[in-house]
């Protein structure tokens, strides 16, 4: 028993141990926010183990304070959750283009609020009750597996966001995202070549060597010019000499980003193994740091703030798309589901 105990309270030294490591070793992965997470609990079990058994009433008053706290944030997001994504749509449709991307928030209200009505809708068509059964057992699934998996996921990305690459690199990727009337720089854009810029600036303050900007971005079939070139030219316009810039032209996605801008990079390098960073918008950074990996590029990346209101649906876009990426692993969660759902329906007839 002491033994187990030991090991408990050892737990959370060993995954802080492990995920300090795994972060040295690779900070573009999920599993360091899962590691983050059995160190991040362990501890709070350790904490919990510890008050017990101290028996200490002030220490009991403090534990009891924060749960309640922890019970309250829960409650109030999972009261007012359907609100905060109803009034973050409002705001989004007001400031933003009414795109299905932007629209996130109040679908997944829309959903939430649809859920409730399914067990009336169940009632009224009269539907068998091995299919309910095996219906909702495969609901149920997925709703335990999406939202531990976007929890994993938002993890990650805050993991990842305390990334701060030495100022002595040779480039940086900053990646496009199109142009506002098929020619300027819009906002967003302009928030990543500025991040990149104020790298820049940073160091060569330092009295090191200037890095080469890479601006990254294909011409898109509105477009009047490819966006690396309008790219280049804000960046000229706030002080950065054409020298050290350079423009890739063909990308039409990250990944392509990555693979064409590193292509860039050996070709203009003298060096065998140049220091590279890549700049984006802060919710965009691991997703990028994942495609960067899938090239082969050795680059982590720094992120541009983005507006409040945006986050949210710009988090779950890349949700989805990091899903995407992961589908094979989906499709095995879902196979699986559907056969313990059969499963079950089928025991429940023996």
């Amino acid at each position: 028993m002491t033994t187990l105990i030991d090991l408990v309270y050892a737990s959370p030294l060993f995954f802080l141990i492990l995920f300090i490591g795994l972060q040295r070793f690779e900070k573009r992965q999920l599993i360091n926010g899962i590691v983050f997470n059995f160190f991040l609990f362990s501890a709070l079990m350790d904490a919990a183990l510890i008050v017990i058994r101290l028996n200490n009433e002030t220490l009991n008053n403090i534990a009891i304070a924060a749960a309640i706290v922890v019970v309250l944030i829960v409650m109030f997001f999972y009261l007012f959750g359907i609100v905060l994504l109803l009034w973050n749509a409002y705001i989004v449709w007001k400031k933003e283009s009414h795109t299905l991307a932007n629209m996130l928030t109040l679908l997944i209200a829309l959903a939430i609020i649809g859920s409730f009505f399914i067990p009336i809708i169940t009632r009224l068509l009269h539907i068998p009750a091995d299919v309910k059964l095996f219906v909702s057992i495969i609901v149920s699934v997925f709703l335990l597996y999406i939202p531990l998996f976007f929890y994993l996921y938002l993890t990650s990305l805050i993991i990842y966001q305390f990334n701060r690459p030495r100022y002595q690199q040779d480039y940086i990727i900053v990646l496009g995202s199109g142009l506002i009337d098929g020619q300027f720089v819009p906002p967003l854009l302009a928030s990543r070549i500025n991040r990149a810029i104020r790298f820049y600036d940073k160091q060569v303050k330092k009295g090191r060597p200037a890095p080469k900007l890479v601006f990254s971005g294909g011409q898109g079939p509105d477009e009047k010019l490819p966006e690396s070139v309008a790219m280049q030219r804000y960046a000229i316009e706030q002080g950065i000499p054409i020298k050290d810039t350079l423009t890739e032209e063909k990308s039409v996605n990250t990944l392509q980003n990555m693979q064409f801008s590193k292509d860039i990079i050996m070709a203009d390098t003298t060096k065998s193994n140049p220091k590279i960073i890549f700049a984006t918008n802060n919710y965009h950074t691991f997703r990028a740091g994942l495609f960067a990996k899938q090239a082969r590029l050795k680059a982590d990346g720094i992120g541009a703030k983005t507006s409040r209101y945006f986050l949210p649906n710009a988090i779950i876009r890349e949700f989805i798309a990091i899903l995407k990426m992961k589908q094979h692993q989906f499709i095995l969660v879902a196979i699986a589901s559907v056969a313990f759902a059969a499963l079950t329906v089928l025991l429940n007839h023996m």
